[in-house]
């Protein structure tokens, strides 16, 4: 069982050629939610704490592999590292040291810009050193998927594992979790671009988004994957606060593009490149009615994953389960109002297999590697 989305961070204090959070960053609230369910105060908050807390829920964990995944920084038009453009970044070698102290537990979710030169050479050397795949986060990493450089690097990926493709875990849809320091890269992460976002982005202001060149995007997508490669659409592209019957009207979602991509480039195809969906961050009471339209898509397609920090509720708990939250809320721990007791990673598994029964999810990427 690999849990292929796990996100860990530092604040730059003390390993700063690791990682780093802005100042701006640690005073929003998605970095204090995170805080919450990482089980971290506000002022006990370090690169030792973080790391700490890291080891703890990936080594006490009952999934078998965690992959934890790298942020590289923003690169700019000219291909310069540009750390300071990155609200967060987290080095490839810092998920190394990670799996020198947790052992196999622990797998590399490499990242690399496309925009970085050495693109190519970096990714090999992280594929030798064991990477199982890499991230993208589009909007944060402010990478355009129309853009040349993403096509090279996407056909690139097809042969990257020694002939074999480096699988691309991609972003798409909204993103609340890591904003980028440019608000119009919001776009970035959209696969597909509707006469309501027209409207919505002419009423943004000053905040208006890129209008993204969904033409582009695709052509650069069905290249990389006519050279064979593999695609990982995160969280199917959905929405995270809208259900299925309001998500057009209140937030955007790609989950109607995912599907298609999803049938026109099956995990099953015996050649050529194939495309895959994870279920990160989808335990949650908003993304919980997507639940039989996800038991519908093609079962080998599915991937599993936590998404932690990300929240994660007991969606299933019975009455004696929240009654006993309660009585631990009337003494004091009021986080349990939505934090889980047990191990996230484990609550999260424990939750999508109750609501997928013998699903393949949960062994598909094992398989797949």
């Amino acid at each position: 069982v690999v849990d292929i989305h796990c996100h860990v961070g530092l604040l730059g204090d003390e390993q700063p050629q690791w990682g780093k959070m802005s100042d701006w960053y640690t005073r929003r609230l998605a970095y204090k939610i995170f805080l919450i369910y990482g089980r971290l105060a506000p002022d006990d908050v370090s690169d030792r704490a973080l790391r700490e807390a890291t080891e703890k829920v990936i080594g006490e964990s009952k999934v078998d592999h965690t992959v934890c995944l790298a942020l590289d920084p923003v690169y700019d038009e000219g291909g310069h590292r540009r750390e300071e453009q990155s609200h967060m970044w987290v080095d490839n070698d810092y998920i190394l040291d990670l799996r020198r102290s947790l052992g196999e537990k622990v797998m590399l979710g490499a990242s690399v810009h496309p925009y970085d030169p050495d693109f190519r050479d970096r990714v090999r050397k992280y594929v030798d050193k064991g990477a199982v795949l890499l991230k993208w986060l589009p909007s944060a990493q402010q990478i355009n998927l129309a853009d040349e450089r993403t096509r090279e690097a996407l056909i690139f990926l097809a042969t990257a594992r020694g002939g074999d493709p480096l699988p691309l875990l991609l972003h798409n849809g909204p993103e609340y979790a890591i904003p980028s320091t440019d608000p119009g890269t919001a776009a970035y992460d959209c696969l597909s671009w509707s006469w309501r976002d027209r409207i919505l982005n002419s009423l943004r202001g000053a905040d208006k988004w890129y209008t993204p060149d969904t033409k582009g995007v695709e052509e650069n997508l069905k290249a990389g994957l006519g050279a064979g490669a593999i695609l990982i659409f995160a969280h199917c592209g959905l929405p995270y606060f809208a259900s299925n019957r309001l998500e057009q009207i209140f937030e955007r979602s790609e989950f109607k593009t995912v599907c298609r991509y999803l049938d026109d480039f099956p995990a099953d195809a015996v050649e050529g490149g194939r495309c895959y969906a994870d279920v990160s961050a989808c335990v949650t009471p908003f993304r919980e009615g997507y639940f039989p339209a996800l038991a519908k898509l093609p079962a080998k397609s599915l991937l599993f994953g936590s998404d932690f920090p990300t929240p994660v509720f007991e969606l299933s708990a019975d009455l004696g389960e929240m009654m006993e939250d309660f009585r631990a809320m009337l003494g004091g721990q009021w986080e349990r109002i939505v934090v889980p007791e047990d191990n996230l990673i484990d609550v999260n598994r424990r939750e999508l297999e109750h609501f997928f029964h013998d699903h393949p999810m949960f062994t598909n990427f094992d398989a797949l590697l």
